[in-house]
């Protein structure tokens, strides 16, 4: 069977498919869709296990039309998240896109607004689109898949397309033209996630938001300790964690959060506000951010951690700054500043991490290590007195 048959034959069944109302892996339809149109794609091109094809017709109920994403693994297994190449049928079956697209997840997840939502993820697109040389068919516009604010997905992907070729589902290209375009697509994927230049998908988001120009005094809690949750074996860009340092605009304003209420809690002490002292600010990096005092007037060492986020799970200490919490123990601190760049911040803090962690209430674990490529020289010897 053909690529062009398999697309009409898919467009011809899903109005009675979609009709069921959940998915059915008995269905012709799903068969179709999940299994004839992926090993079609596979038979075109030589991906390998690099590569992981995958069609949708939902999950537990159908939905509004179905995908064919193409997925590069060192990079997502998942449409909800990373970058992919996928086959998107407008829900109206009139048109069907080859685009090149990004996970919407996390946008959802921070922009409740869809006019916001729709903004930022617009925006991120745009940026994205500057990485790709224009060429042959591509298309740097939204799609138009006939959604409504109810196909929330579809309403999303709209925007969340970098770059895409349109079919007329009424005027199919012939079968060769079908398979120059995946392999052309599949090429122009491949560079886009090598470019050097490729911002990953926090940093997009955090690019896109916009400070709340008012913010309250952060409400202050006491660190619980996180339930704990099974590890596993993970790939580059789909694992668990988010291995990553957040972008400056995101550490600024959590630095910023921190040293204003510090300020206000040495003076509420009786202690003078020059003992509070921004390090990082300064280009200062002893292993800590800021400086500031106890109820006892013992110097402390707050380090600090932000997010655009409600909460934080999981984050990277470096070497330097578990070296700092060593020596200084208990006086050690580990501010995490969530919801940072909202009105209503939050303050969770950390004291005395290396002592939580001896107690089993965190984890450590190396997650990068620096490899000098190069013998390490003997200790020098003493220069006599």
């Amino acid at each position: 069977m053909s690529l062009n048959e398999i697309i009409n034959e898919v467009r011809a069944g899903w109005p009675a498919y979609r009709e069921t109302g959940k998915v059915s892996k008995t269905h012709v339809e799903y068969t179709r869709v999940v299994r004839n149109f992926p090993q079609e794609l596979e038979r075109h091109a030589d991906l390998g296990r690099s590569y992981l094809i995958e069609g949708s017709t939902g999950k537990g109920y159908i939905t509004a039309a179905p995908w064919v994403a193409t997925f590069d693994r060192s990079v997502t297994t998942s449409a909800t998240q990373g970058f992919y190449l996928v086959y998107l049928f407008s829900i109206d079956l009139r048109r069907l896109y080859l685009s090149l697209a990004f996970g919407t997840t996390q946008f959802a997840a921070y922009f409740g607004n869809v006019q916001e939502r729709h903004l930022a993820l617009r925006a991120a697109a745009i940026h994205l689109g500057r990485l790709i040389p224009p060429g042959r068919l591509l298309r740097f516009e939204p799609l138009n898949l006939a959604a409504e604010p109810s196909d929330r997905m579809h309403y999303d992907y709209e925007q969340s397309s970098i770059a895409t070729i349109e079919y007329d589902l009424d005027a199919l290209p012939d079968e060769a033209q079908l398979v120059d375009h995946y392999v052309y697509m599949l090429e122009v994927y491949r560079n886009l996630v090598t470019n050097p230049l490729l911002p990953d998908l926090q940093q997009l988001l955090e690019a896109e938001i916009a400070p709340a120009e008012v913010q309250a005094l952060p409400e202050v809690r006491i660190f619980e300790p996180r339930p704990p949750r099974p590890t596993r074996a993970t790939g580059s860009g789909n694992g668990r964690y988010r291995l990553s340092k957040e972008s400056k605009k995101v550490g600024d304003a959590g630095e910023q959060i921190v040293f204003d209420y510090e300020i206000q809690r040495v003076l509420r002490l009786g202690f003078d506000e020059t003992d509070v002292r921004w390090l990082a600010r300064d280009g200062e990096t002893p292993g800590w951010d800021i400086t500031s005092r106890n109820a006892a007037g013992e110097t402390i060492y707050i380090e600090v951690k932000a997010s655009v986020g409600p909460k934080i799970d999981t984050l990277l200490i470096t070497a330097n700054e578990w070296a700092a919490a060593l020596v200084h123990g208990p006086r050690y601190y580990i501010y995490l500043v969530t919801d940072v760049l909202k009105e209503a911040p939050v303050i969770e803090i950390i004291e005395g991490p290396v002592e939580l962690e001896n107690l089993g209430q965190l984890s450590a674990r190396a997650a990068v290590w620096a490899l000098d490529l190069a013998p390490r020289l003997p200790p020098a010897d003493p220069v006599p007195e």
